[in-house]
């Protein structure tokens, strides 16, 4: 309620056009939307100009009351509302393009094998906050595009894109239940991580459990695609961190992956563990080639334990197989 609130005292005027970054203009890291703030914008402002909830504005970004801006501050765009498919658009290019998961897109437009997506359909995107109101309609609101026009009588200032790290997609597995969590009345703030990324200790990474290969990385029948491999080991069993590093996140707000932490390691390499059990260590905390970060569970959208292993070098996804140990 007090994010609402916000547009009772918000100040409608623009000194000029703010610098974006636009959704689809590159690929990778800088495929997301980065707003800076101008003059004396306000979060109800930035939420308007992008068609965007302001709730999950500041989620994106970890504001907390009383969300106040500053001029220069660089505010990451979260996915709009919805999207229009293009030719040759899949349910894959959809979620690499708004970093989303694939089995809440077809989940959320109740999309069946072979997701498939006509151009010109109208797609239905995840927000960070879960609401539980529905959202506006093609009927009711303008779609968002992969651009951002300008305000009128304005220059356009399309500056290089911002860097960022992008979550890994979670498992493929389309689930089978829909759960929407209530959303939250403000956006924790996290602090910054400190801890130093320790050397590691050796140049391939350890096989975070050892089982039988449920999937394989690569693309998938129906146009699905699998970001890293699925290992099946009894529950319980420990899950072992690949290489030393420093855990980045550690928690379940991505739903189809459950229990979800990722490690960063040296020279921008990044591991990712899903739908464990639980987890038995802490964003920031470092961590050691082979120490236990948790037990396999069957969180998120998998219907058995089993764990859901990537390996990144940037934002890039890569086959876990050619870099770990024989």
């Amino acid at each position: 309620m007090i994010i609402f609130a916000l547009g009772v005292v918000a100040c409608n005027k623009f000194q000029a056009p703010a610098p974006v970054t636009l959704y689809g203009s590159t690929q990778g890291e800088g495929s997301a939307g980065v707003h800076t703030v101008v003059g004396a914008e306000t979060l109800w402002d930035v939420a308007q100009r992008y068609q965007l909830a302001m709730r999950d504005v500041a989620a994106a970004n970890s504001l907390s009351e009383p969300f106040d801006l500053k001029p220069g501050q660089r505010l990451r765009l979260p996915p709009p509302r919805e999207y229009r498919a293009r030719e040759g658009d899949s349910l894959y290019t959809v979620s690499r393009l708004f970093v989303v998961d694939t089995s809440e897109i077809a989940r959320l437009n109740r999309i069946s094998p072979p997701y498939k997506l006509k151009a010109g359909q109208v797609i239905r995107l995840p927000t960070l906050t879960r609401e539980t109101v529905p959202v506006q309609t093609a009927a009711t609101a303008p779609l968002p595009t992969r651009t951002v026009p300008p305000q009128p009588n304005a220059p356009y200032i399309n500056p290089a894109p911002v860097k960022r790290e992008a979550l890994p997609a979670p498992a493929v597995v389309p689930p089978t239940k829909i759960t929407i969590a209530k959303a939250p009345e403000a956006p924790v703030k996290k602090t910054p991580i400190t801890a130093q990324v320790p050397k590691r200790a050796s140049s391939r990474f350890l096989s975070p459990v050892e089982g039988k290969i449920l999937s394989n990385y690569g693309p998938k029948k129906d146009g699905l695609h699998n970001d890293g491999i699925n290992i099946a080991a009894p529950a319980g069993t420990p899950v072992r961190a690949a290489e030393n590093g420093v855990v980045v996140y550690a928690g379940n707000e991505l739903k189809a992956s459950g229990n979800l932490v990722i490690i960063r390691h040296q020279d921008r390499w990044m591991t990712a563990y899903a739908h464990m059990d639980n987890v038995q260590i802490k964003r920031g905390q470092t961590v050691k080639r082979g120490q236990t970060i948790g037990t396999v569970g069957s969180s998120g959208s998998v219907d058995r334990p089993q764990l859901h292993f990537e390996v990144r070098r940037g934002t890039e996804a890569l086959n876990p197989k050619l870099y770990l140990e024989s």
